[in-house]
């Protein structure tokens, strides 16, 4: 559901099976935009499913749950899903999507941008390479991977409070705890970009115009790290195809 059909010619006559079949899990990153985007609460479009490699805890030494998209009973589509007309179906929340979905079908095999092999509307060669944004997809796929990495931070976080009590913790008040590690992120980020007070140390003279100017560690955020096998996490036929850090938690 994610592109235009000039671009991505396997969208063209979507029918919504990738909405329908698919489950997403989604990070708490995912969780913030669509409750921000779509003014939802978390409750409204979150459904926590036990699972063994699940990442939060409700009880002490209780089961582990993991955080996925809620399906209509009766469409057995996602709950943002708009049915249009018969046949024909298109994303509600699609500015607010999450960034699996915003992803769809592409994957990073290697160091290289592809098409997942196992996609449900047509086969790898169903949609044109040569018309996507392959460095912003490419982008955005490594972004997901930093998602699931700050999912599981907090995913710990709110488990050692958990293991910490005596008592069930209530999903709404997971989900509070979701929300407001946001603001304590976005407080802390505030923070750190104050200017500092002003150094006492001597002023240093400036390099020659001709010097070299070493590069910025920090340049084309998001452009490396460790290749990974697909964009997110999703799962069809009751089988995995998801992002490695979600699938080892």
């Amino acid at each position: 559901m994610s592109g235009s059909g000039a671009d991505l010619a396997g969208c063209a006559s979507c029918k919504g099976r990738c909405c329908r079949e698919y489950t997403v899990y989604v990070t708490v990153a995912d969780i913030r935009k669509l409750a921000t985007g779509m003014a939802l609460h978390p409750r409204e479009f979150v459904a926590l499913k036990e699972k063994d490699d699940g990442d939060f805890r409700l009880r002490p030494g209780g089961p582990k749950f993991d955080l996925r998209l809620k399906h209509r009973p009766v469409t057995e589509g996602c709950v943002f899903l708009m049915e249009i007309a018969p046949g024909h179906a298109r994303c509600g929340a699609y500015a607010h999507r999450p960034r699996v979905c915003a992803n769809f079908p592409a994957a990073l095999i290697g160091n290289t941008v592809t098409i997942r092999s196992d996609t449900l509307c047509g086969g790898s060669d169903s949609w044109n390479l040569t018309a996507m944004d392959l460095p912003a997809l490419r982008a955005n796929i490594m972004r997901n991977k930093a998602a699931w990495r700050e999912h599981l931070r907090i995913a710990e976080q709110w488990n050692a409070r958990v293991e910490g009590g005596w008592r069930t913790r209530s999903e709404d008040e997971l989900f509070a705890f979701i929300l407001a590690a946001e603001q304590q992120d976005s407080a802390e980020r505030s923070a750190s970009s104050e200017p500092s007070a002003p150094s006492e140390q001597p002023e240093q003279p400036e390099p020659a115009k001709d010097a070299d100017i070493p590069g910025r560690s920090g340049e084309a955020a998001g452009q490396g790290g460790a290749a990974g096998d697909a964009a997110g996490t999703a799962v069809f036929g009751g089988q995995d195809i998801g992002d490695p850090a979600h699938a080892s938690a």
